[in-house]
């Protein structure tokens, strides 16, 4: 049995600039191994003013004295890059796709509530494409759970290739029928995504990842212009839903699915499907689908698995 490498017991966030530069330059081995569990705590962080007021602006939250829900998901991001930049870390984070995401609020965080983060990477699982893993978030407030989160990674592997959509199984086809036929019922929005969305996005949240700031930049990553942050595509989403958004306990999960090229002009939907809560999703014009994602009430904390310690 292996043993798993000392947690990282940090005074503060270590700066995300200098963790984008070890991502680029890290070296990893040609046959990646296992995911060990990898642990980082910091026992006080708090949020910055000048980028809260900034992750405000570009998203368009109001200010009322209480943390957007999806703002600490903003203030984790240099602790889940210390834990795939640690040597014990079997791949390369530059690659690595952020498919999925789910939140759970238990109380509204208020802007100067003592946090305290614990986050946390074990294990991973095969899928189509490759491999997942999971990044679990635990944000404390005096020592009591307040919000905690599981960001899902995909890294694609050799031979683990797209299907053309004429292959998709029958399930997908059936799924993507039922929320066409859910989504029939919304009132579609028309945004215009500016094309220094990712350079603002960027000052907010200190994620200056070159995909996200000019064309030029984002090129040699393989895309044609930059790209929209993913989760300031969740923010904005959020922000526009107003009151539904502001109950102190609330569940948001997000699907990633094509990324947003800067500029654009998209399609913003949201509906209450039987089930409850607001379902949303963001499209392109031509119906490319970028996000979809599920607000709801949540319930009080319970026993899952993958605490912390």
């Amino acid at each position: 049995m292996s043993i798993s490498p000392p947690a990282l017991e940090l005074a503060a966030p270590p700066p995300l600039p200098m963790e984008l530069l070890r991502a680029a330059v890290a070296r990893r081995s040609a046959r990646p191994g296992e995911v060990p569990r990898l642990e980082v705590r910091v026992r006080q962080l708090p949020p910055d003013p000048r980028r809260l007021a900034l992750y405000r602006e570009v998203c368009g939250f109001p200010e009322d004295g209480y943390l957007p829900l999806t703002y600490p998901q903003v203030l984790v991001t240099p602790l889940h890059l210390a834990l795939l930049n640690r040597p014990e870390f079997p791949y390369r984070l530059l690659g690595m796709i952020h498919v999925r995401n789910h939140i759970r609020q238990y109380r509204r965080l208020e802007e100067g509530a003592p946090l305290s983060v614990l986050a946390w990477v074990e294990g991973q699982r095969e899928v189509r494409l490759g491999r997942e893993l999971d990044l679990h978030t635990r944000v404390e407030v005096e020592g009591v759970l307040a919000w905690e989160a599981v960001t899902t990674m995909l890294r694609r592997l050799p031979g683990n290739e797209v299907r053309p959509r004429e292959e998709r199984s029958e399930a997908a086809r059936a799924a993507s029928a039922a929320e066409e036929e859910l989504f029939a019922r919304s009132r579609p929005a028309r945004w215009t995504v500016p094309e220094d969305t990712g350079r603002r996005y960027a000052r907010a949240s200190g994620d200056y990842n070159p995909i996200h700031l000019y064309a030029l930049t984002a090129r040699p990553f393989g895309f044609s212009r930059a790209i929209a942050h993913g989760m300031w595509t969740v923010g904005r989403c959020v922000a526009e839903m107003g009151e539904a958004a502001e109950a102190p306990a609330l569940t948001l999960t997000s699907e990633f699915r094509r990324p947003l090229l800067l500029p654009s002009k998209v399609v913003f939907q949201t509906v209450k499907p039987p089930s409850g809560g607001v379902a949303y999703r963001v499209r392109s014009e031509d119906g490319q689908p970028h996000v979809m994602g599920l607000l709801t009430t949540s319930s009080s904390p319970g026993t899952e698995d993958g605490q912390g310690s």
